[in-house]
């Protein structure tokens, strides 16, 4: 299992105190284990010592602490024919690992959940934040899934659109209050992680996060076979002017762009005017965002769009509107595949899987 690599901005993580050196080698030796296992599935002590370059000695030193502290365990015999006595199958134990996982990607609310590497979601909230102090509400709740671990937490992963203002000061105080490391990603690269591990998409795709802003994210396959992060330049797709009617003003102080029209504030202020007709408003903001999406689904060669949001906005109305425009845009027999998520919790699953791949990376 490859896991992706962990963009974060600046300031978004926060970091303990350094350790010193012995403690340092420590924690890299039992990091390069821990990755190695995860990538592997099942590995003998051998294995381990072969894959990582660590001496003998060392790895049995990491795989006593590790099976004491429950992170892994001995999941039987080797059943390759070798001479001698078979070796004992050590494995990454997914659920031993929880991640406090906060999900702000939804205006106004919190999803919050203890998640595991694996998928599962114990715990779930769901609260409605005070505009005035939504930093209380998100850490108060942080503390409570913190106390209803089987064990300490391995970090918080927080999951929202750039740049929201839920975020400020956030990192540093959940940081203090729970003494964890504290990591927050783009809610649509979360989603796409998801979607990748637990999906059904496939491979090459643009995910699409309709929330309180129109969030991307590329995921393509590279050469050894890895899933490979091309977010960045997509980013932008939000801010292509869509024509027509200029709609709302967008968060980037202009008319007329994507936001203004597919956005989820957007959206559900048109849809509660008097007389709106439900299908015609969601399939106009599709048609326009169909639009902008073919542009960049032709540019990379997509096979795929997923679009991902809550279920009274990504309804078959909207998705079928976004699809019809990609394939008018597109070439007829090459256009991308168009549909909607179905997948539970993405971002939840996606900021656990996230944590544990920077936890365990060696440094």
């Amino acid at each position: 299992m490859h896991y992706p690599q962990i963009l974060e901005r600046p300031g978004d993580r926060a970091r303990v105190s350094a350790p010193t050196h012995a403690r340092a080698i420590r924690e890299r030796n039992r990091a390069l284990v821990l990755r190695t296992l995860m990538e592997q599935a099942a590995a003998s002590r051998a294995d381990l010592s072969r894959l990582t370059g660590l001496a003998r000695p060392t790895i049995s030193e990491v795989v006593r602490d590790l099976l004491d502290d429950g992170v892994i365990r001995e999941s039987g015999m080797s059943q390759d024919a070798r001479p001698g006595k078979p070796a004992v199958m050590l494995e990454f134990d997914q659920r031993a690992v929880q991640v406090i996982a906060l999900d702000l990607s939804t205006p106004g609310r919190i999803t919050g959940a203890l998640a595991t590497p694996d998928g599962r979601i114990d715990h779930r909230a769901d609260l409605a934040l005070d505009d005035a102090d939504p930093a209380t509400a998100i850490a108060a709740l942080a503390v409570d899934l913190a106390g209803r671990a089987s064990s300490a937490p391995l970090g918080i992963g927080i999951g929202a659109p750039s740049g929201s203002p839920a975020l400020l000061g956030l990192g540093p105080r959940l940081a203090d209050d729970l003494a964890l490391p504290v990591h927050v990603f783009d809610d649509a690269d979360l989603v796409a992680d998801a979607e990748l591990r637990f999906g059904a998409v496939g491979t090459d795709f643009l995910l699409v996060r309709l929330g309180g802003r129109i969030g991307t994210a590329i995921r393509v396959v590279g050469d050894d076979g890895a899933p490979v992060e091309r977010s960045i330049g997509a980013r932008e797709l939000a801010h292509v002017v869509a024509g027509g009617d200029p709609g709302d003003r967008c968060l980037c102080g202009r008319d007329g762009c994507v936001h203004a029209w597919a956005s989820t504030p957007a959206l559900r202020r048109r849809l509660d005017e008097p007389g709106a007709d439900r299908d015609a408003v969601l399939a106009e903001a599709g048609a326009r965002l169909g639009t902008s999406l073919s542009v960049i689904a032709a540019a990379v060669d997509l096979p795929s769009i997923l679009l991902s949001g809550p279920s009274d906005i990504a309804t078959p109305a909207f998705v079928e509107a976004t699809a019809t425009a990609v394939r008018a845009a597109s070439h007829p027999s090459l256009g991308p595949a168009v549909a909607s998520s179905t997948l539970d919790d993405a971002v939840l699953r996606g900021a656990a899987a996230r944590v544990v791949a920077a936890a365990f990376s060696p440094r």
